[in-house]
């Protein structure tokens, strides 16, 4: 998925957890998520924030694209971290923006391997990165935000 897309699955994502996780900030909270939904695509060069750190490179060479960073141990590891340090709400804000980047990078038709690299775990769908339906699910995902927020 498209970068665009990522963050509009972080919005929408964040705003269906408010209710389950009632923050202090619920603005900062969704922030974080829409933020955090960016970041497995810290293992490509060329993704939105890839193209901001020069480790992305690095994290390429040894992770590969759609490998340990698109499997749940980061954000699992990340909430805990989190968690502990500054408050569950905002350990579960980047839980939910990054599972929402795995769950739709999921839908393409290149999956992710949610444990990689101790099994195969693969979710795949049938959506084409940048193609017309990745679009239709885009502004599906907008409208609902929109509708959740009024």
């Amino acid at each position: 998925m498209m970068a665009h897309t990522h963050m509009a699955f972080g919005l929408l994502f964040g705003l269906l957890s408010l209710s389950f996780v009632h923050p202090a900030n619920k603005y900062i909270f969704i922030s974080i998520a829409i933020f955090s939904s960016l970041l497995p695509d810290l293992d490509h060069p060329q993704s939105k924030l890839g193209r901001k750190f020069c480790f992305s490179r690095i994290f390429n060479v040894f992770f590969g694209h759609r490998g340990f960073f698109h499997a749940v141990w980061i954000p699992i590891a990340i909430w805990l971290v989190l968690s502990l340090g500054f408050g569950i709400s905002y350990g579960s804000a980047v839980f939910i923006g990054y599972f929402a980047h795995l769950f739709s990078d999921g839908l393409t038709k290149s999956g992710v391997n949610l444990v990689h690299p101790l099994h195969q775990l693969r979710m795949q769908g049938f959506i084409e990165t940048g193609g017309v339906v990745e679009h239709l699910v885009f502004f599906t995902l907008v409208i609902l935000s929109i509708i959740l927020v009024l």
